[in-house]
C-alpha cells in the first residue's frame, strides 16, 4: 500500500485456485470467478472518501511510519484506487506462495472458490499460524486469522453465495486480507454488533466507510489487524447462541411443512 498524489494505493497480489477461473453454472454472462471477485473489491474499495479527522490523523501516521509526504493534509476526500495482479496458476496456490516465500518473493494472499455447505464464505490463516494469535491480540477472531502485513491469510468464497450478494461478500472478505475484523454479531465477538457499524462494509457488505480506510491504514502502520469494538453481555449471548441453535432447526420444520 501506497500514498502519492494521485491518491491512496490497494496494491493486492492474488493466487487462485483452478475453480475461480471458471463461470458460476448458472451466470448468463459467463464470467468467472475470479473477474466478480476483483470487479467486487474495486468496486467497494475504490472511490473518493469523505476525509474525517479519523482518517486525516490515519493517513498522517501512515505518511511518517514510511517518511512519505502527505499530499492530503488540508484536503476533504480521500481518493482510493485498488491495483489488482495476480500470479500464474501452475502451481497450487498454497506451494506457489511457499516457494515465493522461499525466494523471498512477495507471498500472494490466496483465494479459494469453493463448494461448501457447513462454512460460509470466511478468512483464514494457514495452520501453522493458527491459536496462537490470540496471545499477540487478546481475540478470540486471530485464532483463526493470525494477520499481519506480509501473512495477509487466505480467503474462501462459497459458490453457495447468492449471485446478487457475491461482489459484496468478496469485497468484505477482502477487508480481512486488508487487516481489518468484522464488526457484525458473529460468536466470536460474543454476538456483539459493534455500534454505530450499520451499513459498514464489515458488518453488512453495504459500503466502505472513511472509519474503514482509517483502520486499513492502521493495520499497516502498527502490522496488527484492527478490531471494532466488543462486549460481553450475558443477554446478548444468550440471545445470540438461541437464535444460533433454534435457526436451523425453524429451517428444517418449514422445509418440512406441507
Amino acid at each position: 500500500m501506497s500514498c502519492s498524489k494521485e491518491g491512496l494505493l490497494i496494491d493486492c497480489l492474488f493466487i487462485y485456485n483452478r475453480r475461480a477461473y471458471r463461470p458460476p453454472a448458472k451466470d448468463p454472462e459467463g464470467r468467472p470467478y475470479f473477474t466478480q471477485i476483483e470487479e467486487g473489491i474495486r468496486r467497494y474499495w475504490s472511490g473518493e472518501f469523505p476525509m474525517d479527522q479519523t482518517l486525516r490523523r490515519a493517513l498522517e501516521d501512515f505518511c511518517d511510519k514510511r517518511e512519505l509526504q502527505n499530499p492530503f493534509e488540508e484536503a476533504d476526500r480521500l481518493p482510493v484506487r485498488v491495483r489488482i495482479n495476480r500470479v500464474g496458476a501452475s502451481l497450487s496456490p498454497a506451494l506457489l506462495s511457499s516457494r515465493r516465500w522461499l525466494g523471498r518473493q512477495r507471498r500472494p494472499a490466496r483465494v479459494y472458490v469453493r463448494s461448501s455447505l457447513l462454512l460460509p464464505s470466511h478468512a483464514a490463516s494457514p495452520l501453522h499460524r493458527r491459536l496462537w494469535g490470540i496471545f499477540k491480540t487478546g481475540q478470540i477472531e486471530s485464532v483463526g486469522l493470525n494477520w499481519s502485513p506480509s501473512h495477509p491469510g487466505y480467503i474462501t468464497l462459497t459458490t453457495q453465495t447468492a449471485p446478487q450478494r457475491f461482489e459484496r461478500v468478496a469485497a468484505h472478505e477482502a477487508g480481512h486480507l486488508f487487516g481489518l475484523g468484522d464488526a457484525y454479531a458473529a460468536w466470536y465477538r460474543f454476538f456483539y454488533a459493534a455500534p454505530g457499524t450499520e451499513g459498514y462494509m464489515m458488518r453488512d457488505t453495504t459500503r466502505v466507510q472513511p472509519a474503514e480506510l482509517a483502520m486499513l491504514l492502521t493495520a499497516h502502520t502498527k502490522g496488527r489487524m484492527q478490531y471494532f469494538p466488543r462486549s460481553f453481555k450475558f443477554k446478548t449471548i444468550g440471545r445470540g447462541l438461541s437464535y444460533w441453535l433454534i435457526r436451523p432447526l425453524t429451517r428444517h420444520f418449514k422445509k418440512r411443512t406441507p
